[in-house]
């Protein structure tokens, strides 16, 4: 899909967002891919940013938290706080591991983390769902992608909805985005 279904889905529309998630992530392998990469590719741009020097009244690692924190609880309460806390929890984590590693070391495990991480998830799409990430939705996808996986999980292990119908809803939406998705490819074959 292209820029202007994202924008018509729009980012905090937790519903939307999360039928378009998992349209893009339906093979296992490239779900799994994701639901295990995600979180350290958000852990090393925190460690990194320990190492940023920017006059700022909060440090870019815990602005980068609280704004993620933020967007999470105005799309869903209950489970918005759960990945605050763990957001929270990954900073201090993060910050615990900068000043114990020093910027030599932590820039090297950065760097690694990274390429291994998007590596693995570009290799999920192209390898598994036969097509690439949809790139011109990165904004989006940096920002609600780490609580879209956190919610799927909640799902699937306790049965998690933020609200009564939430499922069955994405469910509808899913299956509209794949359709859009599908007669855009046949209108390009043809």
């Amino acid at each position: 899909m292209g820029a202007k279904a994202a924008h018509r889905r729009g980012v905090l529309d937790l519903e939307a967002q999360f039928a378009f998630f998992r349209s893009q992530h339906r093979h296992p392998v490239n779900a799994a891919a994701h639901a295990l990469l995600t979180w350290p590719i958000l852990f090393t741009n925190l460690l990194i940013l320990h190492f940023l020097p920017l006059p700022l009244p909060v440090p870019p690692a815990l602005a980068l938290t609280l704004a993620y924190a933020a967007a999470y609880l105005a799309v869903d309460r209950r489970a918005g706080a759960l990945a605050g806390v763990l957001f929270l929890a990954a900073w201090a984590a993060s910050r615990a591991l900068a000043a114990r590693l020093g910027f030599a070391l932590s820039w090297k495990l950065v760097l690694a983390t990274q390429v291994f991480c998007w590596t693995w998830q570009f290799l999920g799409h192209g390898l598994f769902e036969k097509k690439g990430p949809t790139v011109s939705d990165l904004p989006e996808v940096f920002l609600m992608e780490p609580f879209l996986i956190f919610l799927q999980i909640l799902n699937k292990l306790f049965g998690y909805e933020p609200y009564p119908e939430f499922c069955k809803n994405v469910d509808r939406k899913m299956e509209a985005d794949l359709r859009e998705s599908r007669e855009l490819k046949q209108r390009k074959t043809t």
